[in-house]
């Protein structure tokens, strides 16, 4: 593309930008030390993206009502999120540093301020007797039994004199204005929505009143012309997603509509704000503003940013329009601008990928950009385990701090074997670190299992990773790394010639010994997409055993590409447990008929999958499973609802008996066995047993069988050091 609107100037309020690329604020959970105060990783992390030509940067989730909102402390008054709140200087070091590290690489940077998490906030200060807080009764998000007591007026205009200090702070540290953190159902948007502010008396049973004091606050503080962008979804779609049925029952029928959306959206522009971050959609359907990789691109953007940025100019309002959601590839992010449907494009999982896609895209390296697979396992998934952001692609992210390539000392003869994209990750980091490196894969391409999952449809953006991982193994060898396709490795061919060996040679698939398996049709999974997902003629219902993500991603794709009648069986209580709750929720969203991956309900399953939970498979017969089903088991089609993490207690928890079952018989044609498998760690162990001779190491499934992102963070691990 000759030219690219992308990299055209533009400005928000006062604020200059070099160009029309936003970094999304990406949670900075455990990246600021016990007080708040910014530690060196959250600093490195953001001058990475300053660096690869980011024109504004946006933190993290800072919340200002520390004290108010019970849910946003840990124990001892300590934090896991960064704070900028009250005149406490010593925190302010932090952030003046984190100012002057992205300013030099001509980046602007604001702080995104929020009132807290209310009722999407950890349920466990209730476990210590102190009652989470909201705008009205409501239900916690994780433990519904948990409740929510309405915070006064009083504690309301704390949190509002709270942001006008935390502005005037971040003005004061160097930061560029301020980001305002009003959607996806956090605090301030209940506040600000009727599903969850139904305040009959007082000054905050105005709905967009806590918003415009917030706004006003911190122009008073800070001045007319100190930027103010606010973030909301100009609806929550429950409705959309659910259906009117599900909306009443469960919604009380109550959401913020887009009507409403758009005349917020003019009230806080006339009240001084100076763009918009929009998108749609909250906690209950997180799928929305953290789509995963199912959805096509740029699913929402039209219907949200396009229809807010003819609004504002129809009514002749100033106000910039930033949008979001999905536009990680070049050509859709230019393709929003050429169409005027926003000012700007947000950009986070893309950027930390590859923090350099806006240099490489500007440079004409597109075909360079590392692409976001989209499975959201480190970035945020990670930070609901306790973790800080990372990236499944990208090792170094959420590790600038720490984590350099540099070149070795001494050359070695390196030996990888497996070109998955553990395999990968550790050729190309020893190779660039001056080692001798050879490459074995047996297949005739790289990807591994990756490759195999590729084949979906759904699996879009993975198919694009694994596209670009081979042009960039193709641009190594070039560079001299020895890439060995087709390629069978014996131990004996390893034993001589090489100073270390990395096995990454991934798992063995487990299929169950279970009676009567020799009478049914069945596959493997894997096998299954080897083989192109073929099935024998005239199949028409196929059963999953299985109901982990690769089961029911297979489920969903019979269902909807060969409407099949399709059943899944899976022996927990819930389907794809440890699976992100975004993922998992539109996985669920899709399989029982609710939505799709363009968001257009003509698009959504004729036949919804069959789900049996908490039932195991006894038995089969010719065109018959046998399977014991518990009588206890749950609606597995709860999208709304999250799993919460097994460390964090819930009193609440309702106990299967696992001797109260029922005998089920489900008619198939073909079995699909999705049940996992064990590290393929044969060429390991021969290596070790062998005695002396090269430094051996394993790495990915052959070592654990777990997801990409410790795959390709061991791999990393591995070969720095070597």
């Amino acid at each position: 593309m000759a030219s690219w609107r992308l990299f055209e100037p533009g400005n928000i309020g006062t604020c200059g930008l070099k160009n029309r690329i936003v970094m999304a604020p990406l949670g900075n959970i455990n990246m600021a030390d016990p007080i708040g105060r910014p530690l060196e990783k959250m600093i490195a992390y953001f001058a990475e993206r300053a660096k690869g030509g980011t024109g504004l940067l946006i933190t993290g989730m800072v919340p200002v009502s520390y004290g108010i909102d019970p849910s946003v402390s840990e124990d001892n008054d300590t934090t896991y999120l960064p704070r900028i709140d009250g005149t406490s200087r010593t925190r302010l070091a932090g952030w003046r540093d984190l100012a002057a590290a992205v300013h030099p690489y001509d980046a602007k940077i604001l702080v995104q301020l929020s009132a807290g998490v209310g009722r999407v906030g950890s349920p466990e200060p209730a476990l210590k007797l102190k009652l989470p807080r909201s705008a009205s009764w409501n239900r916690n998000f994780y433990v519904p039994q948990v409740p929510h007591a309405p915070l006064s007026d009083r504690a309301i205009r704390r949190i509002v004199r709270s942001f006008g200090q935390s502005a005037i702070n971040a003005k004061a540290c160097g930061f560029d204005g301020v980001h305002l953190h009003g959607h996806e159902g956090y605090l301030m948007d209940q506040l600000t929505s009727a599903p969850w502010n139904r305040r009959r008396f007082g000054r905050y049973s105005d709905k967009a009143r806590f918003a415009l004091d917030v706004v006003k606050e911190i122009k008073d503080r800070c001045g007319r012309d100190f930027p103010v962008v606010y973030r909301l979804g100009l609806t929550q779609a429950l409705q959309q997603a659910y259906g009117p049925e599900v909306f009443k029952k469960r919604f009380r029928g109550m959401e913020r509509t887009v009507e409403e959306g758009l005349e917020l959206c003019r009230a806080l522009a006339e009240a001084g704000v100076d763009a918009f971050d929009v998108d749609k959609g909250c906690y209950d359907d997180w799928f929305y503003p953290h789509p995963p990789a199912y959805f096509d691109d740029m699913p929402y953007v039209r219907e949200m940013a396009g229809a807010l940025k003819g609004y504002l100019v129809r009514e002749k309002l100033p106000a910039k329009v930033i949008a979001v959601g999905k536009l990680g590839k070049p050509e859709v992010a230019e393709r929003v601008l050429e169409e005027g449907l926003a000012d700007f494009v947000m950009l986070g999982r893309p950027l930390l990928a590859d923090p350099y896609w806006p240099a490489k895209v500007r440079e004409g390296r597109t075909r360079e950009v590392v692409h976001c697979i989209g499975d959201q396992e480190a970035c945020l998934h990670e930070l609901i385990q306790g973790g800080h952001p990372a990236c499944s692609v990208n090792p170094y992210t959420g590790f600038e701090d720490v984590r350099r390539l540099a070149r070795a000392e001494k050359a070695k003869r390196v030996a990888v074997v497996g070109a998955g994209p553990a395999g990968c990750e550790a050729a190309r980091t020893a190779f660039l670190r001056g080692h001798q490196v050879t490459l074995f894969e047996k297949g005739d391409g790289v990807g591994g299992q990756l490759r195999l999952s590729a084949k979906l449809s759904l699996k879009h953006d993975l198919r694009r990773y694994v596209d670009n991982l081979q042009y960039q193994m193709d641009r190594l060898q070039k560079q001299g790394l020895d890439v060995r396709y087709g390629a069978e490795v014996l131990p004996e061919q390893l034993r001589d010639g090489y100073d270390a060996v990395i096995c990454c040679t991934g798992l063995k698939p487990a299929v169950p010994a279970i009676e009567g398996l020799d009478e049914v049709p069945h596959t493997e999974a894997r096998a299954f997409l080897a083989d192109d997902l073929r099935l024998p003629a005239g199949a028409r219902r196929v059963t999953v055993v299985g109901g982990g993500v690769v089961g029911c991603e297979l489920a969903y794709t019979l269902a909807r590409e060969r409407g099949l009648e399709v059943t899944v069986v899976e022996i927990l209580p819930v389907l794809m447990k440890g699976v992100v709750h975004a993922n998992r929720a539109m996985l669920l969203w899709m399989m029982m008929g609710r939505g799709s991956p363009s968001d257009q309900r003509e698009a959504v399953l004729a036949n919804p999958v069959t789900a049996y939970t908490a039932s195991r498979v006894v038995r089969f017969a010719p065109g018959k499973v046998f399977i014991k089903a518990n009588r206890g088991r749950r609606d597995p089609y709860t999208p709304w609802a999250t799993l919460i993490p097994d460390n964090v207690q819930n009193p609440f928890a309702r106990k299967l008996n696992h001797a109260d079952v029922e005998d089920v018989t489900i008619d198939t044609d073909h079995v699909i066995f999705a049940t996992g498998g064990r590290p393929d760690d044969s060429l390991y162990f021969a290596l070790l047993a062998d005695g002396p001779g090269p430094a051996v190491h394993r790495v990915g499934d052959s070592s654990r069988v777990a997801g990409v992102w410790e795959a390709v963070t061991a791999a990393n691990e591995v070969a720095r050091f070597i």
